[in-house]
C-alpha cells in the first residue's frame, strides 16, 4: 500500500469476505470479481472503521489476523462476531 494512512484503500480477499458475511466459504467462489460486491464489502470495512475511529486498512488487517488465528485453533467454525 503506497500510503497506509490513506483512509480509502481496503483489501477484500477471501478472508475479508468471510469475516464480513460471518461464514467461512472454504474454496467456494465468493463473487469478488463483481465490482459491486467488492465495493460493498470495502464500504462495510470503511463504515466499521469510521465507527471506531480507525483507518479501514487497519480494521481489515486486524480482523484478518484474528480470523486466521481462529481458523488455526478452530478450523471451519462459524464466525461469531459481537455486534
Amino acid at each position: 500500500m503506497a500510503d497506509p494512512e490513506n483512509a480509502d484503500p481496503v483489501v477484500i480477499d477471501r478472508h475479508a469476505h468471510d469475516i464480513a458475511v460471518r461464514k467461512v466459504y472454504g474454496q467456494s467462489d465468493r463473487g469478488l470479481g463483481a465490482l459491486g460486491r467488492y465495493n460493498l464489502l470495502a464500504d462495510c470495512y470503511r463504515a466499521a472503521a469510521q465507527k471506531i475511529g480507525e483507518i479501514p486498512s487497519k480494521v481489515q488487517a486486524v480482523t484478518w489476523v484474528a480470523h486466521i488465528e481462529r481458523e488455526v485453533t478452530q478450523p471451519h467454525s462459524r464466525i461469531q462476531l459481537e455486534t
